[in-house]
Order: structure tokens, then sequence, then C-alpha cells
């Protein structure tokens, strides 16, 4: 059972939405005014709001307006005598769920109802998966790596060389968020094999081995309940199958192989051959390098090969005893002629996720990203940006010290503070200091922060 506040001038009109919207089973909420609305959603928790779009004082574009920047994840659905195309747009344009014109069916109302609380419900599920999911993932290796002490850290290093390289075959990001997760749960399999073999601190026979290559199927088995890690099977299962056909377990061969798999097999075996194991030393970067190139077009996908050559001959990916390594990139001087973001933001999961969100935003847009007061003001001064979303807490200082620096040097700059805390004095300060718009980090921020972009870029 779903809250609905129900808001309208005309006593009749509001009790008729009522009555209609409480024989569909929800609990429901009167308000004879925008304004008396705003002081019951300061009381209380509704999960839909149905309002009048001509009302004295506030009206229900007003309200709509003003509800994008209180509460943006709450779905409103209006209800309008004047079914115009300047009013439809005008609705749409403002983050409505829903447009209704009087005279309705009462199925009419209900089906619009319906719809926009199943987007709401769809989009918090949207989110809590895009957050759980790296957790999960990130959990399960953990658990892998927390029994062999060599493995400590393979994961995400693997992770970062194989998400450098899906960037460099200009993958889209959702496409680059699965492969990290891919990278990040390759050996989770490993669970179901037996400490002897796992650990042993020699070479395996053939029997061990057999035991060892069964770690990919019992990976896919295990993440297959999982429909929040879905897109990360097909990576677990098959990134130890070969270019040339000689892999396991299903033996696959060039293009063949997930392109996922294909990119994790490479970056998986730089990283193990750089990094100490239970039973031989590291290789050298040169040996490293020979490998590659030995087994470029048999064992991996000769492009990514390719493309690991080139970060490693640009400098950009160290190796070393301790593990692989990349170098932050320093943006380009000049942004280019389309939008260029700056984003602040210490916490990877949270930047991947802003990150995305960006993306689908302001299509086209390039996005360079700060984890610290001291980088990001270097990067406020040594560029012209169309945008800047700033958290509120990084690790050497707040945000409020990006922001003096950015409205010093672009007084028109829009800028988006993001926080977790949502209290008015921190509102306050944020706009003080010269944010243009304020988004909390609640369960539905993402799609809250995609619509301010939007509406701040178009301004």
């Amino acid at each position: 059972m779903s809250r609905i506040l129900v808001i309208d001038d005309e006593d009749v009109i509001r009790m008729l939405v009522m009555e209609i919207l409480e024989a569909a089973g929800h609990d429901m909420t009167g308000a004879e005014s925008a304004e008396r609305a705003l002081t019951l959603l300061e009381d209380a928790e509704f999960d839909l709001v149905v309002s009048d779009v001509v009302m004295p004082g506030l009206s229900g574009l007003e309200l709509l307006e003003t509800l994008r920047t209180r509460r943006a994840s709450l779905p409103v659905v209006l209800v309008t005598g004047a079914g115009t195309y300047d009013t439809l747009s005008q609705a749409l344009t403002r983050g409505a769920a829903g447009l209704v014109t009087k005279p309705f069916a009462h199925a009419e109302l209900q089906a619009a109802v319906a719809d926009a609380l199943e987007r709401a419900n769809r989009s918090r599920e949207e989110l809590r998966e895009r957050l759980l999911a790296p957790t999960l993932a990130s959990a399960l290796a953990n658990a892998i790596e927390a029994r062999d002490e060599y493995l400590h850290g393979h994961c995400e290093r693997l992770a970062a060389l194989a998400v450098r390289l899906a960037e460099l075959q200009g993958l889209p990001a959702d496409e680059v968020e699965t492969i990290r997760l891919g990278a990040i749960l390759h050996d989770v399999g490993k669970i179901g094999i037996p400490d002897r073999v796992l650990l042993k601190p020699s070479a395996l026979d053939t029997e061990e081995r057999r035991i060892i290559e069964t770690h990919p199927e019992i990976g896919d088995k295990l993440l297959a309940p999982l429909d929040l890690l879905a897109g990360a099977r097909p990576i677990v299962r098959h990134h130890h199958e070969r270019w040339d056909g000689a892999g396991y377990p299903d033996r696959l061969a060039g293009e063949a192989i997930p392109l996922g798999a294909r990119i994790v097999a490479v970056a998986d075996s730089i990283e193990v051959m750089s990094s100490r194991q239970l039973y031989r030393r590291p290789s050298s970067p040169e040996e490293i390098v020979e490998e590659l190139r030995n087994c470029s077009g048999t064992q991996w996908d000769p492009a990514f090969v390719e493309l690991s050559l080139q970060l490693i001959e640009s400098g950009e990916l160290e190796l070393g005893a301790e593990g692989l390594r990349l170098l932050e990139r320093a943006p380009d001087e000049t942004p280019p002629a389309g939008l260029a973001v700056l984003l602040v933001e210490d916490d990877d999961v949270h930047a991947r996720l802003v990150t995305n969100a960006l993306e689908r935003a302001l299509d086209g847009a390039v996005i360079a990203r700060a984890a610290s007061v001291a980088r990001a003001s270097e990067l406020a001064l040594g560029s012209e940006w169309s945008l800047a979303v700033v958290d509120y807490v990084l690790p050497d200082g707040l945000g409020m010290q990006v922001l003096d620096t950015l409205r010093a040097n672009d007084p028109t700059l829009p800028i988006v503070m993001l926080t977790g805390q949502g209290s008015e004095e921190t509102a306050i300060e944020a706009f003080r200091h010269g944010a243009s718009d304020y988004v909390v980090k609640d369960r539905d921020y993402l799609d809250a922060l995609e619509r301010r972009v939007r509406s701040l870029v178009a301004a």
C-alpha cells in the first residue's frame, strides 16, 4: 500500500481523486493548497503526490519546481483541465511523473498513478543494485584473497587495468562497470577449491590442475542466483579461455570469447606475472613485455595485448614486485569543444556512479575526476569547465574550499554540491560558498543529479 498526497483547492475534486485511489488500495491524505502540502511533506513520508495544476497561491507547476530542490525523488502526477501541448511540455520539463487531463476516467487516473509508482520503485531498485553490486563483488573477492596472503589487492589492481583497457577500447560506461565487476569477481569460484590445492606451495600435478580448472564453472554457478551480478558471469566463466581455443572450460576461440573475458584474461595475466606468488618470484617488466608479445594471438586477444603494451611503454602502467600500478592521468590542458565536467569525489564507488549519471545526463561530455582539494584546485585554475560536481567531504579538506576556488576563477560556472548531510545548515553554507545547486546522497540521488545538471547546463 502506497501513501499518496492529493492536492486540489476544490474539495469535491480532491475528495473524488482520493476515493478513486483509495479504491485501488492506497493510503490517502489530502491538502487544499500547495503551501499546505509542503508543510505535510516536512512531517511525513509519501510515496507519490497527485496535484492540480491551477490553484490559488503556488500552482502545481510551481510546486513541482519546488519539490525538485527539496524532494527530487518524489514522483508527482499532475491533473489539469488544460491539456495543451504547452502544459504537457512544462510538466515533463519540470520532472512530472505523469499528466492526467480532466475529465478523466477512474481507470485512467489509477493507471497513471500505478505507472508512476512502478517507475519510481524500479528506479530505487536499480540504484540499490548499482550501489550493492560493487559492495557484494568486493566482499566475495575479499573472501578469496583472505585465504592467500599473496593475493591481497590482486582483484582491485586487476580491475583497475581491465577498466583502463575497456576505456581505451571506447566501451560505454555501463559496459566498463560490468567489466570492472567481472574483474573483481573473476576468481570467485576458488571458494570451492580445497586449500590443499589452492595453497599448495609448489607446482600442481595433473589431478590438482584439473581441480583448479573447475573454478570458472564454480564461480558461474555461484553467481547464477544473483541477478544484480548477472553481467559478470560471462567474464567469470570465460576468463581462462584462450584466443587459439586451447583454454577452459568451454574451449572458445577468438571473438567467440566474450569481450569482457578477453580483457580480463590479459589484465589478470599481467597482474599475476608482476606479483610475488606462493612458489615463484615476480617477472621483470622486460620478461612481461616479452611474454605478452610471444603469446599475442595465441593465448590473448592481440588487440588488448597491444593496448597493454602501449600503457607500459607510455609509463602509465608500472610493473613491480607489489603488482601493477596505473598512474593518475592528467587531463588535457585545454578541454574539448564539448561539455567539460570536473568531478571532485574521493570515493571510487560514488565516483563511478556519478560519472555514469553525468554521462547519461550530458551526452558527449568529457569528465575529469579529482579526488582531493589540492588536485581539484589545480584543475579548477588550469582549465575552463562547463560544470563542476563537488563532494562535501574530501580527504584533505572540505568541498567548500574547491567551491571558493572555482567561483573565483569563473563566477558563472554551474556547480553542484554533493553531500551525505541533508541539513539546512549545510545547504546554506554550500550556497554561501557559490554552489548553484545541492544534492543529498540519498537512495535516489543519482536521478536527482541527472535532472539538476541537465537544468543547469540548459539554463
